[in-house]
This record gives C-alpha cells, sequence and structure tokens, in this order.
C-alpha cells in the first residue's frame, strides 16, 4: 500500500505521507458503521492487496430497512468511495458480510 494519493504529482510535494494499516482500517470501519447504521465496534475490518489497490472486508450486522440486500450493496460501493476519498488510495473493492441485523427498538420515557 505504498502507492501515493490518487491525481496528486509525486513530485510536487516534499517528502511523504505514509497512513498505517491501522489507520486504514479505524478509517474504513468509521466508513462502514455510517453505511450500515450500526456502531463501529460491531464491525470487523479486514484490509488486503487487491493487484495494487485495496481491498476491504467488512463483517458485521445491518440496520434493519425494507431492503438489507440492495442495501448492504449500496453501503459496499459507498464505503470503498469514502475510504478511497479520505484515504487518497485507491479502493478495488469491498466485501461486505452480514452478520445479523440490528432492529431499533423505541424504548418508552418514563
Amino acid at each position: 500500500m505504498s502507492a501515493g494519493p490518487v491525481g496528486v504529482d509525486a513530485t510536487a510535494v516534499p517528502g511523504r505521507v505514509e497512513i498505517t494499516a491501522r489507520a486504514l482500517t479505524a478509517l474504513a470501519r468509521a466508513a462502514a458503521a455510517e453505511q450500515l447504521g450500526v456502531p463501529a465496534k460491531r464491525l470487523r475490518v479486514g484490509l488486503d492487496d487487491d493487484r495494487g489497490s485495496i481491498a476491504l472486508d467488512v463483517t458485521g450486522p445491518i440496520r434493519e430497512r425494507a431492503d438489507i440486500v440492495g442495501a448492504a450493496s449500496a453501503a459496499a460501493d459507498a464505503v470503498g468511495r469514502r475510504v478511497g476519498e479520505l484515504s487518497g488510495r485507491h479502493v478495488g473493492r469491498t466485501h461486505i458480510e452480514l452478520t445479523g441485523i440490528l432492529r431499533v427498538h423505541e424504548g418508552r420515557v418514563r
């Protein structure tokens, strides 16, 4: 994952910025939590190399909604795009494995 930011000439900026795998994992976890509608602590994220690009593997639940499959597919696209925007890296693929459905219960106010 040594490729520079997309669209930036490597000679235009002196020095070098490195983003650790741990930071990329935290970034991907936050982006996935936002898209899936669940707390970040409920998700596991793995990084891998996809022919020079980042491959994301996200495992966890999704918030209850009418079209779970459509929402998960849209979330995979959005997570990959968001991680790419924020990190300046190219995300080749994003795989989401759903482990459950998080239901939101409206509690009574006392």
